[in-house]
């Protein structure tokens, strides 16, 4: 199951997390702790703010992450199902992580500073494994440059295909969204 840190303020979270303990369900919880739910910081609507200990409280295995490392991640969740597997038990995995735009195209960001984002784009997950990719010897920089240009393509030809789509008809807008209507005769 997965949930942003947002959901932890929600009874639903609470009473997952109780059901799963109470049943010993086999069940992953995964929390993509941003920060930020919406445009509220989860240090002014949670007292406690690390996620993995909320799970502890239900006596549910827990453990943290560097979500902006992907090899972390993927390590983590291998550990997480093992677990799982072997116990049958629930697991929550909480991915410390960052969004670098706002919730939503409304979303002004107010809430936090341009040095804040700079800083975590520092550790951005694309960054970060590339520079893994590199040090371990998986990737060589002429490698690279040729996967940048192939996203570069695939970008372009995206925007061309976008660019000439073509609007909706009006008299089509509302096809296959609602049932037909029938007559009670």
């Amino acid at each position: 199951m997965f949930f942003g840190e947002g959901a932890v303020a929600e009874g639903e979270f609470h009473e997952s997390l109780n059901l799963a303990a109470l049943w010993q369900l086999p069940v992953l919880f995964i929390c993509e702790n941003n920060n930020y739910a919406m445009g509220t910081a989860l240090t002014l609507s949670e007292s406690e703010t690390n996620i993995a200990r909320k799970a502890d409280s239900y006596g549910i295995a827990a453990a943290q992450v560097d979500g902006m490392n992907v090899v972390d991640v993927e390590a983590a969740t291998l550990e997480a199902t093992e677990f799982i597997h072997k116990h049958q038990k629930p697991y929550l995995l909480e991915c410390k992580t960052y969004r670098f735009r706002g919730h939503s195209s409304f979303d002004s960001q107010l809430y936090r500073e341009k040095e804040e984002i700079a800083l975590w784009e520092e550790k951005g997950p694309v960054r970060q494994l590339v520079q893994w990719m590199r040090n371990n010897s998986h990737l060589l920089d002429s490698e690279l440059d040729e996967i940048e240009k192939d996203v570069e393509k695939e970008i372009q030809a995206a925007v061309r295909f976008a660019e000439a789509g073509e609007w909706e008809l009006v008299e089509d807008l509302y096809r296959d969204v609602y049932s037909p209507r029938q007559t009670n005769s």
